[in-house]
């Protein structure tokens, strides 16, 4: 579990940074260049010089002798940059039609690249001018670049970093593209492939009648289903959307089941469904079958192809998702078998379509099915060994009450705990009866494993935490009157043997806030909950408030980001707040200077120490003192950075 993020601020990944293509060999003196040489300074020397189109040639890089040097990030269009390259070979493309589009295939067993330049200068492409790079997989690579006004440019056949070649052999064809969009093609072949042809069908949405629903991806024609399976269902032909069947959507409390079989001969088989949302929502989708040596998928689709779930399950399944349909309207559900591969005896399975009951396990309200699983309540998990009679707990429904007889007063329960499955969890309940009150929640154990606390209001939204300390002491304050809960994880490498803890909960003394300062004063295990409403903190209801209005969360602002990071000391000047690269983006946020070092910078107020950076709860390196590691605040410039 340790692994909240409660950042606005986008994940810290840090950019490669990665070079590219050795020295050069080429100094502008090209004994090979011909009249019909690409304009421009030379690019080493070529192997052959192209003119017409469609060509093809044969070559090896590991003949060619030169070695050029292209940076990352120098050429217009970049698909993948894995430099530094090895040795390399020119081809010089002239007599090129400027403004229309050509394809580049290379076609090859090695780890090859390839870039296209108008020129060369300091042993690589001049400055602006490299128009391609692709090297996006280990063997073929297909590119596409607009011919300049020079009708001419330098193709590079380049060798990826550390690749041992066998002979560094290609095939590479030129050609000219047959269309660049649909709008291009018309008649039996409407579609624009990714190859850059008019060609009939690159999806099955594109195959219209039930005789042809399967769009054959070998072809690019519309085919018909495949007829290997034995034992197949009788609802065949199914193959596609245009032959799917069509079923009932759900509603609330009666789904929609049914049953069928499918193969994996051919690999394109499948069986299809077709049904209309009557409102936009969720959709559980689930596919169940017997046979443990088979692996069935299942994919949602929308009407125009694109897919908006999956299932996520390996193996022996069931499988499950839940769809996001944006819209009402026609989707679609395709099962399908994975495993075994080439096979022709059918799986039979059953399919249920439903409303989901759940959204979150506070939704469950039974103790028997405290846990919202894909949208199902569901019991919880039962792995422990050595567990404690208070299961099952897993889940609000299931939370012990632990709640003190009275104010000041602290009431301590005692359980055990492991982490197989990593969602095992023990839940607690504990209610306040004056406005303003407060909870100190104090999880202990022996040395050994890291065990956490987590606290939550009666709408499942986190309230606060500590996950690296020994013991966990966890404090909310000026809470509205209501219902609590705490749930606890054992965090770490998955075992099963439970492990003992004690878990004592105090209810303070009431505090009235006055303003949203009042909400920020306690903050080193709180969540900051920006409005102060009659004495007690709420969160901020969800909006589109502008730049420099108050917020507590990235859903309050228009732009999406929210300066508040979790734990800072200074929540209360949180503000609605947008991305940066230089103090001058922060002009119209007064106060506010651009954080640096971060995959994404936004404009942050100005800090003084590093506790009104905020935590990076997933570092274990703790400041002196601190239940947390917080971000460095620069205090000459007031950035706050990783």
């Amino acid at each position: 579990m340790r692994r909240l993020t409660y950042l606005i601020l986008p994940s810290l990944t840090a950019a490669l940074a990665l070079a590219a293509c050795g020295g050069d060999d080429g100094d502008g003196n090209n004994p090979d260049a011909g009249p019909d040489a690409p304009q421009g300074g030379v690019c080493g020397v070529e192997a052959t010089t192209l003119s017409t189109y469609p060509a093809t040639f044969s070559g090896s890089v590991i003949t060619a002798g030169d070695d050029l040097d292209v940076a990352e990030g120098a050429c217009a269009d970049e698909r993948g940059f894995y430099g530094p390259y090895g040795p390399d070979q020119v081809i010089a493309l002239t007599n090129l039609t400027p403004g229309t589009t050509y394809v580049l295939d290379l076609a090859t067993g090695e780890d090859l690249g390839m870039y296209v330049t108008e020129s060369c200068a300091d042993g690589g492409p001049a400055t602006g001018s490299c128009l391609l790079l692709v090297d996006q997989s280990y063997t073929e690579e297909r590119g596409e670049f607009v011919a300049p006004a020079s009708g001419s440019v330098f193709l590079v056949i380049d060798t990826a970093d550390g690749t041992t070649l066998v002979d560094g052999n290609y095939m590479l064809t030129v050609r000219a593209a047959e269309c660049t969009s649909n709008t291009e093609c018309s008649g039996a072949e409407p579609i624009c492939s990714a190859g850059f042809e008019c060609v009939q069908c690159t999806s099955s949405f594109h195959c219209s009648t039930t005789g042809a629903p399967v769009c054959d991806g070998a072809t690019s024609t519309c085919v018909a289903g495949g007829t290997q399976c034995t034992g197949d269902d009788g609802a065949e032909p199914d193959d596609g959307p245009a032959a799917a069947r069509t079923i009932t959507f759900p509603t609330l409390n009666t789904p929609t089941t049914l049953t069928g079989s499918v193969c994996s001969l051919p690999a394109l088989e499948g069986d299809w469904y077709k049904f209309t949302a009557t409102a936009a929502g969720s959709l559980r989708v689930a596919a169940t079958w017997n046979d443990a040596t088979a692996d069935l998928d299942l994919l949602v689709y929308n009407s125009t192809g694109q897919v908006v779930a999956q299932g996520v399950a390996g193996g022996a399944g069931p499988e499950v998702t839940l769809a996001n349909l944006t819209a009402a309207g026609e989707y679609f559900i395709e099962v399908y078998q994975y495993e075994p591969a080439n096979s022709a005896p059918a799986t039979s399975y059953a399919l249920t379509i439903s409303l989901p009951e759940c959204a979150s396990s506070f939704e469950c309200t039974t103790a028997g099915e405290p846990i919202c699983s894909v949208g199902e309540c569901v019991a919880g998990p039962a792995q422990c060994t050595g567990d404690d009679g208070a299961e099952p707990d897993d889940g609000p429904a299931g939370a012990r009450d632990i709640t003190p007889a009275a104010v000041g007063m602290t009431q301590t329960l005692t359980g055990k705990i492991c982490n197989t499955p990593s969602s095992e969890s023990d839940w607690y309940r504990v209610t306040t009866t004056a406005p303003g009150e407060g909870l100190v929640a104090n999880l202990s154990w022996t040395a050994g494993p890291d065990i956490d606390v987590y606290i939550y209001d009666g709408m499942g939204r986190l309230l606060g935490t500590s996950f690296w300390l020994n013991p966990e002491v966890v404090t909310v304050t000026h809470l509205p009157a209501g219902t609590y809960y705490l749930a606890v994880y054992r965090a770490g490498a998955a075992t099963a043997p439970a492990y003992d803890y004690s878990l004592a909960v105090t209810r303070t003394l009431v505090q009235t806030c006055v303003t949203r300062a009042d909400c920020a004063a306690t903050y080193k295990t709180q969540i900051y909950r920006g409005s102060c409403d009659t004495g007690v903190c709420n969160f901020l209801p969800a909006g589109t408030r502008a730049d420099g209005m108050p917020c507590d969360s990235a859903d309050d602002c228009m732009s999406g980001d929210c300066s508040y990071i979790a734990f800072e000391a200074d929540a209360q000047d949180s503000v609605c707040t947008h991305t940066c690269t230089s103090n001058n983006d922060c002009s119209t946020l007064p106060g506010t200077v651009c954080s640096t070092g971060f995959s994404t910078n936004v404009c942050l107020p100005s800090c003084t120490t590093d506790l009104e950076c905020g935590a990076n709860v997933n570092s274990s390196m703790l400041d002196a003192g601190e239940p947390w590691n917080y971000f460095t605040c620069a205090t000459a410039t007031g950035a706050c950075s990783p």
